[in-house]
């Protein structure tokens, strides 16, 4: 397991990923598996200095404070998939959007909000990344939870 976390840090550390479709698609994939294995060194490695995210706890979290709750289990899941039903590439700039679906870990923040058992929801989900200096940084993200209508 150490072994694939140093090859996908390795890999976003160095300009392996292209200023491309396929390239912009490998690097959020690698983004995924970070977060679903809760490797914050690796997402470390891949987000800007700049990196905001508008989290689904309704709240903008710098890179530091997105780190630190990665580092001590506040963000975490039992289940993490990803379906991307668009990408955007302009340029220096790659957007990549789609719909989750997300079991939150018990000890993480969603887990302790949430009164449903930990069960899996529904998230819609846009990254934005930005090319510069021969790789992808991962430089913002939006998600929140999908709002179903009661019965």
């Amino acid at each position: 397991m150490r072994l694939i976390q140093a090859a996908v840090i390795a890999a976003i550390a160095t300009p392996a990923f292209a200023q491309d479709e396929a390239g912009l698609r490998l690097a959020d994939h690698a983004q995924h598996e970070a977060a679903r294995t809760r490797d914050a060194d690796a997402l470390e490695a891949m987000m800007h200095p700049a990196f905001q995210v508008n989290s689904p706890e309704g709240e903008m979290w710098s890179r530091e404070r997105t780190l630190g709750l990665w580092r001590n289990r506040g963000i975490g899941h039992d289940r993490f998939d990803r379906v991307v039903e668009a990408i955007i590439l302009d340029g220096d700039v790659g957007v990549v959007a789609g719909r989750e679906i997300v079991q939150p870990s018990s000890d993480s923040l969603a887990g302790q909000r949430r009164a449903d058992g930990g069960q899996p929801v529904e998230r819609r989900f846009t990254n934005v990344w930005l090319w510069k200096d021969g790789r992808w940084w991962f430089l913002a993200r939006h998600a929140n939870e999908r709002v179903t209508a009661r019965p």
